[in-house]
């Protein structure tokens, strides 16, 4: 949910969560202590934590909350059938869920609403429309929810992909647009969607980005659309970068009078005012082979800074079903004027995490499998600043190896590419960079790392093999579709590298509802005092008895101090790390709450 600048979100943070571990720490650990359990009648098929930490649980017969203090059931909503995460998303800022809930053949009748989720109550519902439902995106700064969705009402010159946009508080309808035909836009696989009928929506994109009146669409290129008429102001259409994966257009950024995007291997500055071009960059390709076609690079990240554009080509993407890693790899800088190529470095390896800014130091990071880079980007030039080693203080041994089963990792694409490399004795590639309690830290399936940016110097790291039963399967990418990766799943949570999760706009929805700012103001009471923990998966032993469980790693010093063993072989669990706790899903039907 809501996170500044380039802080792990939560879905980031369950990727975090899963990297394996194996425990070899030796110093008294704090136990968890189990706050409660709830039985449910249906397996989970999605988990969520919202702004207030309640825990929402979809079933394929019901969406419930839970309160997280105590574990009692908050509400039921059993109309509210087979839904994925991204059928049931809040309006940041209000205890708002905007649903919907299709029936009939197909789920060709549509009925939006917003539910209080605090109480479950209905605030608003629409009529049934006859359509697709395609996707939801919350406007707090407007008090606006936008609607996308396939109609198939009216005549042929009304039906298509529309736009309806209400507000939050009434559903009162303020405008409607036709964006365009049916098949205009490629959907993906929607989340959590069933094996023999697969649904598909708009949740392979980012969500719009907004500057005052203006929201930003990435779905055929831009167009930038007015939310106080819903008029499409001006298109400017280009070719993502793969068609089949999940969110290959880069999150858009602007700086200034201009509009940064990505798309096809080229980057493109626009004029924001009416979507010209004013530079595009020469394609970023490979050749696959000599008798293969030209490959475009995925331009995964654009960022705007001191007059230059850097981007990240290349990374691990989802196509709603699995995770590859997607090549070729590599980072570049453009002058932000002219377009002109300022700097290019195409010798990552096995793998690529985002590019972290870090404007006090006038650096940009990133790393690949073997080496931690820094740029310098303070003056007219791009240099590299520094070149760091990725070494971890703790090291998995010729036993540890063993224990693993290097044969686990045989039937993996994309990642294992990594993991079967000369790091043999590492097993483990970098997957993103990230800001946590004042910590730069790299972050890995399997790893940890601290660093100092001024000294150039590793402050602190540490390195767990995975628990060799469960290596080969959710653990090597534990993943959602919709996160994609912790990489590219973060930098698009926030319109630039300096800016937070926006929240502008709704002081008029928090001053009548009492009940939601004062457990907004517990929440971040609570969360101010927390120790900076991350919890990684990891075998543990407590007493007698051993097995997998969770470790937590301190972000202070990397010591393992904190252990749960979750007597599960397949776990599946959120960690609101806020408040330093964990709900286990046992077998599907249990959540067990755990204070860490």
């Amino acid at each position: 949910m809501p996170t500044h600048s380039l802080v792990i979100p939560r879905f980031g943070r369950a990727l975090l969560v899963a990297a394996a571990a194996f425990s070899l720490v030796s110093a008294p650990l704090h136990a968890a202590e189990k706050l409660w359990t709830a039985k449910l009648k249906e397996k989970v098929t999605w988990n969520a934590l919202t702004d207030l930490g309640t825990l929402l649980i979809g079933t394929n017969g019901a969406v419930q909350s839970f309160d997280p203090d105590t574990g009692e059931l908050l509400w039921t909503r059993d109309d509210l059938d087979k839904t994925s995460e991204f059928n049931v998303r809040e309006v940041h800022g209000a205890p708002y869920l905007l649903c919907n809930h299709s029936k009939g053949l197909g789920g060709t009748k549509v009925k939006l609403m917003a539910i209080d989720y605090l109480s479950g109550e209905t605030v608003w519902e629409t009529d049934e429309i006859m359509g697709q439902y395609l996707a939801t995106y919350s406007i707090p700064s407007h008090q606006m929810a936008i609607f996308a969705l396939n109609s198939w009402e009216g005549s042929k010159d009304e039906q298509g992909m529309i736009f309806r946009a209400v507000d939050v508080l009434t559903g009162e309808v303020k405008w409607q647009t036709r964006y365009g035909k049916a098949n205009e836009v490629r959907l993906h696989i929607a989340d959590n969607t069933g094996k023999f009928a697969p649904r598909q929506d708009l949740s392979g994109y980012h969500d719009p980005l907004v500057d005052g009146d203006m929201a930003y669409l990435g779905f055929r290129g831009v167009d930038a659309l007015n939310l106080t008429t819903g008029e499409i102001v001006w298109t400017q259409e280009f070719k993502p970068g793969h068609k089949d994966f999940k969110r290959t257009y880069a999150p858009l950024r602007i700086d200034g009078d201009r509009i940064y995007a990505a798309g096809g291997g080229s980057v493109l500055a626009l004029n924001k005012a009416d979507g010209s071009v004013l530079w595009k960059s020469d394609r970023i390709s490979s050749y696959a082979g000599l008798f293969k076609s030209r490959d475009n690079a995925i331009v995964s990240q654009v960022e705007p800074i001191n007059g230059k554009v850097f981007i990240r080509f290349g990374g691990n993407f989802s196509n709603g079903q699995s995770v590859l890693l997607r090549e070729p790899l590599g980072v570049a800088a453009f002058d932000a004027n002219t377009g002109d190529e300022l700097f290019k470095f195409a010798k990552p390896k096995e793998g690529i995490t985002n590019l972290m800014i870090i404007p006090e130091h006038n650096t940009v990071l990133f790393a690949d499998a073997k080496k931690l880079y820094g740029l310098n980007i303070e003056g007219a030039a791009v240099t590299e600043k520094f070149e760091v080693e990725i070494e971890f203080k703790r090291k998995m041994g010729g036993g540890d190896v063993a224990k693993i089963g290097l044969g686990a990792l045989g039937g993996l694409s994309g990642l294992a590419k990594g993991a079967m490399s000369s790091s043999k004795s590492r097993l483990d590639v970098p997957v993103a960079i990230v800001r946590r309690d004042g910590h730069i830290v790299v972050m890995g399936k399997q790893h940890l790392m601290a660093f100092d940016p001024v000294a150039q110097d590793i402050k602190w790291s540490t390195y767990y093999a995975a628990p060799g039963n469960v290596l080969g399967d959710s653990l090597m990418f534990a993943v959602t579709a919709l996160a994609a990766t912790a990489g590219n799943a973060q930098v698009a949570q926030a319109p630039s590298y300096s800016s937070s999760q926006y929240r502008s706009g709704v002081g008029n929805i928090h001053g009548a509802l009492d009940r939601y700012n004062a457990r907004a103001g517990k929440r971040n009471a609570a969360t101010q005092s927390s120790g900076g923990y991350s919890y990684v998966l990891t075998n543990v032993e407590e007493g007698r008895k051993k097995g997998i469980g969770l470790m937590g790693i301190s972000l202070e010093n990397g010591e393992g101090e904190k252990q749960l063993l979750l007597k599960d072989k397949k776990p599946e669990y959120l960690v609101d790390e806020a408040l330093d706790r964990l709900f286990h899903i046992e077998k599907g039907k249990t959540i067990i709450a755990y204070g860490l």
